[in-house]
């Protein structure tokens, strides 16, 4: 899919352009921006795309798996809880990132406003795997309520996309 990005307008909607299911083991996975920048260099129109352009039903997962620690010591039994966040893409409005999108900081330098590229991304979904308490706030009952809340929508996200989400089967297996 090609197009004038300068001319054309926001919002376009079409066809599916691209899906990418990581199905390495979490233990033998490049980086995301290294698997990103792999993507890109086989899939080069994927660079000419603008959040604008997503669809409201395009999204990232990103695993958080324990590969190591740091700093070094005897704590190793407490790290190891999984997670599996997911999060919309699009920035057009009426998605789930429209609000959140922010292009300024307003932490400037000498009372100037800095351009930012920082872009905000909701989780729309959550699942964990060896979760002792609450990630969110471990002293606060209804944290938990928040996160089964969290995993019910991502499990309708998926469901709603028919995406089979290798990760996510992986933590639904066990939770």
């Amino acid at each position: 899919m090609s197009w004038d990005t300068k001319t054309e307008a926001c919002g376009s909607r079409g066809k599916l352009a691209f899906e990418f299911m990581e199905r390495e083991q979490p233990y033998t996975r490049k980086t995301l921006s290294d698997k990103a920048s792999v993507l890109v260099s086989q899939f080069p129109e994927l660079s000419q795309f603008r959040s604008c352009d997503l669809s409201p039903s395009s999204w990232i997962s990103v695993a958080w798996y324990p590969i190591y620690r740091i700093p070094v010591g005897p704590t190793l039994k407490d790290l190891e809880a999984s997670f599996l966040t997911l999060h919309p893409l699009s920035t057009q409005p009426g998605s789930y990132s429209g609000s959140e999108f922010s292009s300024k900081n307003a932490d400037g330098v000498n009372g100037t406003l800095a351009l930012s590229s920082k872009i905000r991304l909701p989780v729309i979904g959550l699942a964990s795997y060896k979760l002792k308490g609450s990630i969110i706030s471990p002293c606060d009952p209804q944290e938990r309520k928040k996160e089964n809340d969290l995993f019910e929508a991502a499990n309708k996200w998926l469901t709603n996309l028919r995406a089979h989400l290798p990760d996510y089967q992986f933590f639904l297996r066990r939770h």
